[in-house]
């Protein structure tokens, strides 16, 4: 089915094309700020009546709009909120033990919560913010949660896209090299979950301008990047199309099949990833420890 899908696919296209596999099912999404990929992705889940729908970030009381809105659409459907904050490793310990504690399974993690900073900030546990937003906060809730994904019967986790010097002393800090180093880690993240026999994907949403990725970033900026994407003819999403991809990882049987778990997606369909990071030997792995050492603590499974 995924390969009808492609660049202009809407979220609700392939949630009503996988309409089964999403009934009486539980998700977790992080990020559902209104207006973001996350939010998207929740209001297209919710056509096709799953069971349970976990929303997980860091400001629980701006996602009234969204839970009303899955509510207009189906009130049968659970939503519960968890007020989890990435930049605080504890906060994510905290957070997943009330998850643990009120639910009985996950089916489907969709890690779409990140941030977009123009300075170099680092967070109350010393670890760059883009790098722990992006990457370790997501590290260590999966990880948590592993107990509840392995009751699914087919558990999956999207993770919506060097680390000698991820926090950047030796060398000068760039925004972009800082996101883009974050989001490289949902790559190598997702590779070392699938070696690990849990079903896993990467993916690139798309160009969306004007979603709630980076309030704090400076305009002037912004409209730079939107000028040069103009600039460069790169085709650009609504909102109504930026969860597609997150949501064809998700749902799609086919994504299933274990050779193809750990891949990269863009525009609905698995690709090769551009650049040499990507398939960098060893990655992985390499990543997968550094995580370890960062929040503190080992897993296996």
């Amino acid at each position: 089915m995924s390969n009808a899908f492609g660049w202009g696919t809407k979220n609700d296209e392939v949630v009503d094309a996988f309409a089964d596999r999403v009934k009486g099912r539980v998700f977790l999404v992080t990020g559902p700020a209104p207006n973001g990929l996350g939010d998207a992705a929740l209001r297209a889940l919710a056509r096709a009546h799953p069971a349970t729908l976990l929303l997980v970030g860091r400001s629980p009381a701006k996602y009234a709009p969204v839970i009303d809105a899955i509510k207009a659409i189906d009130p049968a459907i659970v939503v519960r909120v968890y007020g989890v904050d990435f930049n605080v490793l504890q906060s994510v310990r905290d957070g997943a033990g009330k998850i643990l504690e009120e639910n009985d399974r996950i089916d489907v993690v969709i890690n779409s919560a990140g941030v977009m900073r123009a300075d170099l900030k680092y967070t109350v546990d010393g670890i760059e913010e883009h790098f722990q937003t992006c990457h370790v906060g997501h590290f260590l809730l999966t990880n948590l949660l592993m107990p509840l994904l392995k009751k699914s019967d087919e558990p999956r986790v999207v993770n919506v896209s060097n680390y000698s010097d991820y926090n950047f002393k030796n060398q000068d800090f760039i925004w972009f090299k800082g996101y883009g180093q974050a989001k490289l880690a949902n790559v190598h993240f997702s590779k070392a979950l699938a070696a690990r026999g849990i079903t896993s994907y990467a993916l690139h949403p798309g160009v969306i301008h004007g979603t709630s990725l980076g309030p704090e970033f400076p305009p002037a900026i912004l409209e730079q990047l939107r000028k040069g994407d103009f600039s460069k003819g790169v085709k650009t999403k609504e909102l109504s199309h930026g969860a597609s991809t997150a949501l064809v990882a998700a749902l799609d049987p086919k994504m299933g099949l274990k050779e193809k778990s750990g891949g990269w997606l863009e525009d609905c369909q698995l690709v090769t990833p551009v650049g040499d990071g990507h398939s960098k030997a060893g990655a992985p792995d390499e990543l997968w420890k550094l995580s370890e050492k960062l929040v503190g603590q080992e897993f296996t499974f």
